[in-house]
């Protein structure tokens, strides 16, 4: 058993939470930029990426190559360098499923770097097959990846490049990698993780208030958006939103007190995020999410609180 499989069945034991990964199609800043060709999985701050270790198939003749972009019900170890949090996050096949149709109308399919290096975008590579097992409805998977699970995403490139192909059969790039921004929603599993979350910052509020100024006089209309979205977060499955803004949310709606950093923050997601509210349509992940962190009230409170306190800043945006 290599130290690779010892690791997952030791986090397993632990059981440690875990998030469904997904897209929302109705949030434009929600999407898989990029497939990446790489050696192992790699982790940036700002977004996530993946590694299915899965050995590509070859076609030497044609120079193809075909390897499972998304495995679907797999549970992938995520360690947050910042929050010390361990956990896993799983595709689904329904979520895979809106992130194969988004990369597709945003025509990402000849999109591929090396290494999830924005300074190594390869050209000469092409997508010729984008493919989704789906065995109810007779897509099953091909011979090669008879053990992949159903829903998952294989993809197919042409490689023009010779050397770049000959990297590849030679193990220098290992399998695909994708790359993007997602939305997490949380399993039954994840209860005492958001618990140990809240308790985190109550003490750190506790810890740091002799020197830290804090306001809770925003408007009412601030913690009736909140309140509102959490409502409709409920109503439509929890699907949107981070832990993060689902903790703002009750923040707010509570009339619990606020930091200015938490103000910083505030005004930063809020001034970015009203473009992507709908006010017609409550479903919206992008309607949600924006009424969880208090909504217009909330935007002009929190840039009216942080000039009156001089704190504003082009730079809080």
């Amino acid at each position: 058993m290599s130290s690779n499989k010892n690791t997952y069945y030791y986090n397993m034991r632990k059981e440690l939470p875990i998030y469904e990964i997904m897209i929302d199609l109705d949030d434009p800043e929600t999407t898989v930029s990029f497939n990446s060709l790489v050696e192992f999985p790699a982790h940036e701050k700002n977004f996530e990426t993946f590694n299915k270790r899965v050995k590509y198939e070859f076609n030497e003749e044609q120079q193809v190559i075909t390897g499972i972009a998304i495995s679907a019900d797999t549970p992938i170890y995520r360690y947050d360098e910042e929050s010390k949090e361990e956990y896993f996050v799983v595709f689904t096949k329904d979520a895979i499923r809106d992130i194969v149709l988004d990369y597709a109308r945003r025509n990402n399919f000849n999109n591929v770097n090396l290494d999830h290096n924005p300074h190594k975008v390869v050209d000469g590579v092409f997508m010729v097959m984008s493919y989704q097992i789906d065995n109810e409805r007779g897509f099953t998977a091909p011979e090669r990846f008879k053990d992949a699970n159903d829903g998952s995403w294989l993809v197919s490139y042409k490689v023009t490049d010779k050397e770049l192909f000959e990297k590849a059969k030679n193990g220098e790039f290992n399998g695909f990698s994708i790359e993007g921004v997602f939305t997490l929603l949380q399993t039954d599993k994840t209860k005492q993780s958001e618990f140990e979350a809240i308790l985190k910052e109550i003490q750190l509020w506790r810890r740091n208030i002799e020197r830290i100024r804090m306001f809770n006089d925003y408007p009412e209309a601030v913690s009736n958006n909140a309140k509102r979205g959490i409502e409709l977060n409920q109503k439509y499955g929890n699907k949107c939103a981070t832990r993060v803004g689902r903790l703002r949310a009750t923040t707010l709606a509570n009339r619990d007190t606020v930091s200015v950093a938490i103000i910083k923050r505030m005004y930063s997601y809020l001034s970015r995020a009203e473009a992507y509210y709908n006010e017609s349509d409550e479903s919206a992940c992008g309607t949600i999410s924006f009424l969880l962190w208090g909504g217009k009230a909330g935007l002009r409170w929190s840039e009216a609180k942080l000039k009156e306190i001089g704190e504003f800043s082009n730079k809080n945006t």
